[in-house]
């Protein structure tokens, strides 16, 4: 672990989560949705960067809040406050102080009759006091949007109003199902073009791709070594001397250079002797036997188990046009493939094992080797890779029915288009808090196995 690395890790997992929350971000705006604050990380605030402006209605009178004044939380529509106000550069009446009031004291409610209520007119002069002094009713207010950083850096969020509460003004809740709909999509969306782009550079960085050739059977296949990593009992190939671990360098006076090769001429040569030459501990050794014609079932015709190793690669370069097409079509691959997934475990053609869920343990261990390798190698491809991946995998899983996350909200929208009706915001707001809950339970499960069995991380430097 390298300081390095962990900055790696940090600015890749922020720069997806700050894109995909401006997903979220930039469609409520735009769909008239008050957004109290754009966050990266989770709390404890860590700094307010800045805030942009919003407004305020006050006896019928409706002022700018500027970039600098702070709206406490506790000033809602209906509450009554202490303001002062004034006029900006270009004319227009702003506030510039905005106070809570405080409860009535028997004084004042002595001296003020029941029904009546106290207001501040407007005029380019503030007023001299705050406190105690007169108080107006807020009628309407749009929150300026706080743009914070955050200590804990594992993630980030939008807050809207009212994400449960239709009542609100400008709430979330009040938006037709259309618009939460887009809304909660928006964030996925985001991190799926973003998995393009990095598709993209990665074309243009430099892509490791095989070296290719002819075999014998005519096809362009991947230059590779044939290794047996199996010898099955009592087949030619353990009559022969077969061993784990022998190379396979070609049989009589054919050469096997390319991925299929053995394959493709024991095929050919079923029922007749043939001679392999092997390497075995670097050393060159020969050995005969005869494939079988039918052989048991789940057993070739020698009876041995292989893999392809030390495929030879090369760095090929793409121009823009075709790099934007390889990130269009990878994204849309990799997105295919984690819902296919689940097929391929059932179907036992992927191990389960090898599907395992990935926590931010698990995200760091492969970031940080792409960004090991990357600063080693002098080549930008696996931290473009790498980052297009986690995109990918943040995009698909947010959108899995599953309380908490985006895809769980879409999931009751769906709900209430066939019902009719929604489902009762405080009925809402439970289950997803209780599936939050479960979501942080098992991030921290998936992240005791990540670190007590770790992934293992790819093998840049195989590419050279």
């Amino acid at each position: 672990m390298t300081i390095i690395e962990i900055v790696g890790f940090l600015l890749i997992l922020s720069l997806l989560v700050f894109v995909h929350e401006l997903g979220h971000f930039l469609v409520a705006k735009r769909s008239g949705i008050t957004v109290e604050e754009f966050a990266i990380g989770f709390p404890p605030r860590a700094v307010k960067l800045w805030q942009d402006e919003g407004r305020i209605k006050l006896d019928g009178q409706e002022y700018v809040i500027g970039r600098k004044l702070h709206v406490p939380r506790s000033i809602q529509p209906g509450v009554e406050v202490h303001a002062e106000t004034s006029v900006d550069e270009q004319g227009r009446p702003i506030v510039t102080r905005l106070e809570l009031a405080q409860p009535p004291t028997d004084e004042t409610e002595s001296k003020t009759p029941k029904g009546t209520r106290l207001s501040i007119p407007f005029t380019s002069k503030t007023p001299a006091t705050m406190a105690g002094g007169p108080t107006i009713q807020v009628e309407d207010l749009i929150r300026p949007t706080e743009y914070t950083l955050n200590w804990i850096p594992f993630g980030g969020y939008v807050r809207m109003v009212g994400e449960e509460d239709p009542s609100a003004s400008g709430s979330f809740a009040s938006k037709s199902k259309r618009v939460r709909f887009a809304v909660l999509v928006a964030g996925s969306l985001m991190n799926l073009v973003t998995a393009v782009v990095f598709f993209t550079l990665t074309a243009l960085s430099g892509v490791p791709e095989p070296v290719t050739g002819i075999n014998a059977a005519g096809e362009e296949l991947p230059l590779a070594k044939t290794v047996i990593t199996d010898v099955v009992a009592n087949t030619p190939a353990s009559e022969a001397g077969l061993q784990s671990g022998d190379i396979v360098l070609g049989a009589d006076d054919v050469d096997f250079n390319y991925i299929g090769d053995l394959v493709y001429y024991v095929d050919q040569t079923k029922g007749t002797e043939i001679m392999l030459r092997l390497e075995r501990d670097g050393q060159i050794v020969t050995a005969s036997l005869v494939p079988r014609v039918d052989p048991p079932e789940n057993q070739g015709a020698m009876g041995v188990g292989i893999s392809y190793e030390e495929v030879e690669t090369k760095i090929a370069y793409y121009p823009l046009s075709e790099a934007i097409y390889r990130g269009v079509s990878q994204t849309g691959q990799f997105v295919g493939l984690t819902f296919y997934m689940p097929v391929a475990i059932l179907r036992n053609i992927i191990p389960a094992e090898a599907a395992r869920p990935t926590g931010p343990v698990g995200i760091y261990q492969q970031t940080a080797s792409a960004v090991g390798a990357a600063v080693t190698l002098n080549w930008w491809y696996p931290v473009f890779f790498i980052t297009a991946i986690v995109s990918t995998a943040l995009a698909v899983t947010n959108l899995l029915p599953l309380p908490a996350l985006d895809g769980g909200r879409i999931f009751f929208i769906l709900i209430e288009a066939i019902r009719g009706k929604r489902v009762a915001p405080e009925k809402e707001g439970a289950i997803h808090f209780i599936g939050l809950a479960l979501l942080v339970t098992l991030m921290l499960v998936v992240s005791y196995y990540d670190i007590r069995d770790p992934i293992p991380a790819i093998d840049w430097n195989s590419f050279f």
